[in-house]
């Protein structure tokens, strides 16, 4: 999305002021200008060429240099105040885009734009449908998506397949039970079918599957832009079913093996499901090799070797690591655990598919980084998961969000004081024994918790959560609201549970056949869930390997991933919540359009 909105942004800068005559300095040499540290701020046309400057820098993925540029402006007074409507309007397109690329609260600067004309409303559109995308406000975000690809047939019929590919982007990064959730409250008949195809697509597990439902949808609305737009640029974009190898480890019984079992039933229900719409010479072929006490990298190449097309696995981080290390495998491999922390140089063919607890620390110092009145208590156990969590949590949270006290709860025998003395209850008793020290007479006290506190962040499991919980309502004097990752709610949850929101994924949250399929079926338990879902959404994202995007988000069975250019499937976790014991998506408020103070 982000590519349209630089853009619109272009041509902002082309329409405004004289910048086209040759008395403006060049680009290049103003931006050397406003780089130096003692260089005044320009004015009048300088400083519209100023902002074209950083527009164009933005354009051409420059980022530090266009953010340098727009620092220098904004550090005069009177900049602000000195801007012509055209010059504000680009000035507030480009912070809403720094916001927006840095996962902060882009709304100050996207309630603030205010289009003049045609070509402005189409940047403003993106820019609200990216913004209303970052906080989860999906329908929102592709109504105004559509209406940008319906503006821009009067105002550039040529971008139009652009924001058609955005609008598409959107509507299938959500897992199909999600989109199932949604749908229903898509008033726009245009717009639903938009989102009905997308949930065709993410229930389609490989391309042959897709391939025969994207028929389907185009026998069935044989008029509708959507099914003939993906018919054209994405329905034939594929190659044949693939020959897939997985390297996992079938022999021994340690918790690798076991894990590896529950992620080849994934697999293998993937498959299945995927053979009951699709004729058994389109699906893809699939050959298991037990890595047990075997050279993964020779297994690899030799894998290649007799025809396979990519390879998934191994599951053992040194093995991950090992395959690392060693290059021209022969073919595109996926993963299925990150290697050791070492500086490697990954081969641009390897993906890493591996579910990590800092995937939901980030997640919480993100969404918790919006809040800038957020002050929070930080309670966590000695596991190590948990300590991994409490560190990315902390290096993640921005300010002026912030920890106001961090607990270790490493004895639970002492549980209470552990938590008081985290929540400042110990703090204010030392202060009235002070006092009373000094004054030498009895005084009457009651112990009061930090009042600057007002939440509570907790990587515990689920053993833990109702002492903490029952400690925090002891101690507390307010309510609090209460996080947690997904381990402290993967059992019976307590009736004070009731309120806690935690991070989750697709897989917990909505219900979905397949999910059903894996309960009756394998009996999963909880805490082993995760790992049949790992096992569908790596045959899923094995099968569409060549649709993945760097940096765009696709969606398996079990939620959100997001290709990074490090070659990692970034997880996105989902926000839940405990109510009445049982465990429910956390749904943000619904969007207005009264809300875009231009439409």
């Amino acid at each position: 999305m982000r590519w349209l909105c630089i853009v619109g942004l272009i041509v902002v800068c082309s329409g405004c002021g004289d910048v086209g005559t040759s008395t403006i300095p060049s680009p290049t040499t103003l931006a050397d200008q406003v780089g130096t540290k003692d260089a005044e701020v320009p004015t009048g046309n300088d400083l519209m060429t100023a902002l074209s400057d950083a527009t164009a820098a933005y354009a051409r993925g420059d980022v530090e240099r266009a953010r340098r540029n727009i620092d220098i402006l904004q550090s005069e007074p009177r900049f602000e105040a000195s801007l012509s409507p055209s010059q504000a309007f680009l000035l507030q397109a480009l912070l809403a885009n720094f916001a927006l690329d840095d996962e902060r609260d882009a709304s100050e600067f996207v309630r603030a734009l205010r289009p003049d004309g045609l070509s402005q409303r189409l940047t403003a559109l993106d820019l609200w449908a990216r913004y209303l995308a970052s906080e989860g406000r999906y329908i929102g975000a592709s109504r105004l998506l559509l209406q940008a690809a319906e503006l821009s047939a009067v105002v550039d019929p040529e971008r139009q397949n652009e924001l058609r590919t955005q609008l598409w982007q959107l509507v299938i990064s959500l897992p199909a039970q999600h989109i199932a959730d949604i749908i229903p409250q898509v008033d726009d008949g245009d717009l639903r079918r938009w989102w009905e195809i997308a949930q065709r697509f993410n229930s389609s597990l490989s391309l042959a599957s897709w391939r025969v439902r994207l028929q389907e949808w185009i026998r069935e609305y044989p008029d509708h832009e959507s099914g003939q737009w993906l018919e054209e640029q994405i329905g034939s974009a594929y190659d044949e079913s693939p020959h897939i190898t997985v390297l996992l480890p079938q022999s021994g019984d340690d918790a690798y093996a076991r894990a590896a079992q529950a992620i080849r039933d994934g697999w293998l229900l993937a498959y299945v499901t995927d053979a009951a719409r699709v004729n058994p010479s389109d699906l893809p072929t699939v050959t298991f090799i037990d890595t047990f006490n075997q050279d993964v990298t020779s297994l690899a190449r030799q894998a290649f070797a007799n025809g396979a097309d990519r390879v998934v696995g191994p599951l053992k981080k040194d093995a991950v690591t090992a395959m690392i290390r060693e290059s021209n495998y022969g073919g595109p491999i996926l993963l299925l655990n990150e290697p050791f922390a070492e500086r490697l140089a990954r081969p641009q063919s390897i993906r890493f598919l591996a579910w990590s607890i800092e995937d939901e620390a980030r997640e919480i110092a993100r969404t918790l980084s919006q809040n800038p009145e957020l002050r929070c208590a930080l309670m966590y156990g000695n596991e190590p998961w948990m300590l991994r969590a409490r560190a990315e949590f902390e290096l993640g949270l921005q300010p002026p969000a912030r920890v106001v006290a961090s607990q270790l709860i490493d004895d639970f025998e002492l549980l209470t004081a552990t938590v008081g003395a985290s929540l400042g209850i110990e703090e204010s008793t030392n202060r009235f024994e002070t006092i009373q020290s000094i004054v030498n007479f009895p005084l009457e006290f009651q112990p009061r918790m930090n009042k600057e506190i007002n939440s509570v962040v907790a990587f515990i499991n689920s053993n833990q959560l109702e002492a903490v919980l029952e400690s925090v309502r002891y101690h507390a004097d307010r309510q609090l609201t209460f996080y947690v990752t997904d381990s402290a709610v993967r059992d019976s949850l307590p009736t004070l549970a009731d309120g806690v929101r935690f991070t989750s994924d697709a897989w917990r949250l909505y219900d979905s056949t397949i999910a059903t399929s894996v309960a009756d079926h394998f009996n999963a338990d909880p805490s082993i869930a995760s790992l049949y879902a790992m096992g569908i959404d790596a045959y899923r994202l094995s099968n569409f390997w060549r649709y993945m995007e760097v940096n765009e988000t696709i969606a398996g069975v079990a939620g959100r991933y997001r290709l990074e250019p490090s070659g990692k499937m970034r997880r996105l976790p989902y926000w839940g919540l405990v109510s009445n014991q049982k465990l429910e998506p956390l749904v943000p408020q619904l969007f207005s359009e009264s809300e875009v103070p231009f439409l």
